[in-house]
């Protein structure tokens, strides 16, 4: 059954300033297409072009109106297109962010509050691409991509081009009730082919890649009569499989084969406490469906920094980040199901709870993990209070992570943190976080020794003169139980200036200009330099996608203990000056075989270095994907007539039969392990929240004999098969 004409109550108008949002009586024809009566009586956005000319006239014709009814958000664009056999739409994958494909759609700034925002897109082929901003769009990643929600979207294409209607619960939008209620609201569209965006309202490409996604320039509408809705969602799910594993004995002379049934159940909630208050519940937490980490090559002596990708932890993200740059930051939650020696244990479950009370925003979350052998189950727990200051786009507030096990052995961590905005573009940036841990001898609040802090100003722009200068600090008992850190017990100092032209209309090139970064680490006790490192350079983007980076790069390192590189290749205590080169090259985006190259080398301490690295991507298809990487490093020590090649190399496969079926594999070689590793993934997702995967896990090692007892073929495989559904009442 289909309804078509609606009834017009308020249609869209400016009025003291305001932009009122239509109202509909009666429900809309969802079906992405365009035709209803209602839609025409709406005056649409009049949108600008951004990219490639900035406020030049769109080539092609669209259409973008917004209206609400008691339930639901809608917006429908009609995109016309001059060549629509042209139209490029190559993937079918849920939250697919490539240039190679056409679309369109909103960022709402739901609160009003310019900091946070949702953003709902959606292409030709009807993906559905959601993400969640932060801090006003303003840092290196400002957005949480892996963020889902509930909302649903047609399209139709036709001898015209396309539309598409998008329609977003009130239960999806966190706002608050008021008899007028206003967002902030940014709306575009995306021509691929011709690397075209067009948008309302206009915000210059001047404040880093996610510009266009800034809640501070959004255009306000309002809409009369809303009320917000209490999400309440149950999602129970099974799961089942085997696996097989292979362990060293206690003696550590054998490898024991060991193979398990799995059988599994578990049940997350969602229940809306209040109108602004939000709880999630999970019981029995599992990840099974998670895809596999890209593995890295790490030449370096620190740990590596892997992104969170289970979804649980992803809701609300933004409102637990307190990082200090370089992928520090006081909570990190891939710690969560790790045991002491990083392998993963099981999680009982836990609990989120995030809202908003007026200026304040506060997020608590609390997970309950396993004992496993002789490791203690910890409960983990993480507390965050943040309010808006001064003006909009400043705000202060703190964290406090804490870690406790069966045992009474704890860990915590309180920070304190202030972003503020001093004028313009200018932003002062200070952290201040200390610990406390039973392990600590002497275990005093707010010791020097045991707190980090961090200082920093710049400012945000591409357009012209831009810096940014930091100076952090942390001491010898400063523990972050729940965080990420690389070193520990030093003192950092860094740099950051440029210089971006961005010439007119008739110039090839989109943005260009030189730029100087570095940082340099002391060890507080000696005051010896750790590391030191700068990358002087230039780089250009065209307005055709394609663009490349090339630099110098002087640094530094200082051992005090020798750095075992790979077998028998060890590098000896001392200080070693060093000198690089790189390019770096992305060839465009908009086509759909694209490409990173990357070329470098230099001293690599007592040695030479040639690197080079190569990530194709290939859209060959809306239905196929591949894509791959192959890093080379190639390593000589003359002094010490030493020589060994580091690589790795990583092929992907996506082929989505429709938007709702897909299978995905990855596959993966690293030759200083000696070992392939695969994944493949079948998704069916009918609908948010309804999901079957069946998922294989294995590796293989390829050379038994280099180590002693003689390796077994494979070190672990599993196949999982795990169904969940949601209920929505």
């Amino acid at each position: 059954m289909t309804f078509t004409v609606c009834v017009c109550i308020t249609i869209l108008h400016s009025q003291e300033d305001k932009y009122y949002v239509t109202f509909i009586e009666d429900d809309i024809n969802f079906d992405g297409k365009v035709d209803e009566a209602i839609w025409q009586s709406i005056d649409p956005f009049s949108l600008q072009m951004i990219i490639p000319v900035e406020n030049g006239t769109p080539t092609e014709d669209t259409e973008i109106r917004i209206a609400y009814d008691e339930n639901y958000v809608y917006l429908s664009g009609i995109m016309r297109d001059s060549e629509p056999d042209k139209i490029m739409a190559n993937t079918k994958k849920r939250d697919a962010l490539t240039g190679a494909t056409q679309w369109f759609g909103m960022v709402l700034d739901t609160y009003n509050d310019n900091e946070n925002g949702l953003a709902f897109f959606t292409t030709p082929t009807g993906i559905r691409w959601d993400l969640a901003v932060f801090g006003d769009a303003l840092s290196q990643n400002p957005v949480n991509i892996d963020w889902n929600a509930f909302w649903d979207v047609k399209v139709h294409r036709d001898d015209e081009g396309w539309q598409a209607e998008l329609r977003v619960p009130f239960a999806t939008l966190a706002f608050e009730d008021d008899e007028e209620v206003t967002m902030g609201m940014t709306t575009w569209r995306y021509i691929a082919r011709k690397n075209e965006q067009n948008m309302f309202p206009l915000i210059q490409q001047n404040y880093g890649d996610w510009s266009s996604f800034k809640p501070s320039l959004a255009y306000d509408i309002t809409f009369r009569n809303i009320k917000s809705q209490k999400p309440f969602y149950i999602t129970p799910y099974v799961l089942g499989g085997r696996s097989l594993s292979n362990e060293l004995n206690e003696e550590e002379t054998a490898y024991i084969e060991e193979r398990n049934t799995l059988t599994e159940a578990g049940l997350d909630i969602k229940y809306g406490i209040s109108k602004n208050w939000t709880m999630d519940i999970s019981v029995n937490t599992d990840f099974a469906q998670v895809e596999a980490d890209d593995q890295q090559v790490n030449l370096t002596r620190f740990s590596l920094f892997f992104p969170e990708k289970r979804l649980f932890f992803q809701e609300r993200a933004g409102i637990f980040d307190f990082s200090y740059g370089q992928g520090t930051r006081l909570f990190y939650s891939r710690r969560i199901g790790l045991n002491e020696d990083n392998d993963l244990t099981r999680i009982y479950g836990g609990a989120r709870v995030v809202g908003r009370a007026g200026l304040w925003d506060v997020g608590f979350l609390s997970m309950q993990t396993a004992s496993d052998d002789d490791f203690q189950g910890e409960n983990l727990s993480v507390l965050r209070v943040k309010k808006q200051v001064i003006n909009d786009n400043s705000d202060a507030g703190f964290l406090i992570t804490h870690k406790s096990d069966l045992k009474g052995d704890y860990n915590t961590n309180v920070g304190y943190d202030a972003i503020i905005r001093l004028f313009g573009r200018e932003y002062l940036d200070i952290k201040y976080a200390t610990s406390l841990d039973n392990d600590i001898e002497n275990n005093r609040f707010m010791s020097l020794d045991q707190s980090k802090f961090w200082i920093a100003l710049y400012t945000r722009r591409q357009r012209g003169f831009g810096y940014g200068t930091s100076f952090s600090r942390a001491g010898a008992d400063f523990t972050p139980g729940m965080g990420f850190e690389r070193r520990e017990n030093y003192t950092r100092l860094g740099n950051r200036v440029e210089y971006g032209w961005q010439p007119g209309s008739q110039s090839f090139i989109f943005r260009h200009g030189p730029y100087s970064r570095g940082s340099a680490h002391w060890d507080n006790d000696t005051g010896d330099i750790q590391s030191a490192s700068w990358n002087i350079g230039y780089q250009l983007s065209a307005k055709k996608t394609w663009g490349f980076q090339i630099g110098l790069r002087p640094s530094i390192e200082q051992l005090v203990e020798p750095f075992e590189l790979a077998d028998e290749v060890i590098i000896p205590v001392g200080r070693y000056d060093c000198l690089g080169y790189s390019l770096n090259i992305a060839t465009s985006s908009v086509r759909a075989i694209q490409s990173e190259i990357e070329i470098s080398g230099g001293n690599f301490y007592d040695g030479k270095i040639y690197t080079f690295g190569l990530a194709p991507n290939m859209n060959l298809s809306s239905s196929l994907e591949l894509s791959g990487l192959l890093q080379y490093n190639k390593i000589k020590f003359d002094s010490r007539d030493q020589e060994v090649s580091i690589y790795l190399a990583r092929i992907k496969a996506l082929y989505m039969f429709t938007t709702q079926l897909s299978v995905a594999s990855l596959i993966q070689y690293n030759n200083q392990s000696k070992n392939f590793s695969g994944n493949l993934r079948l998704r069916y997702n009918p609908a948010e929240g309804n999901d079957l995967f069946i998922v294989y896990n294995g590796d293989v090692n390829t050379d038994l004999l280099r180590l002693n007892p003689e390796l077994p073929r494979t070190n672990i495989s599993s196949l999982r098969v795990k169904y969940s559904y949601t209920f929505r009442p």
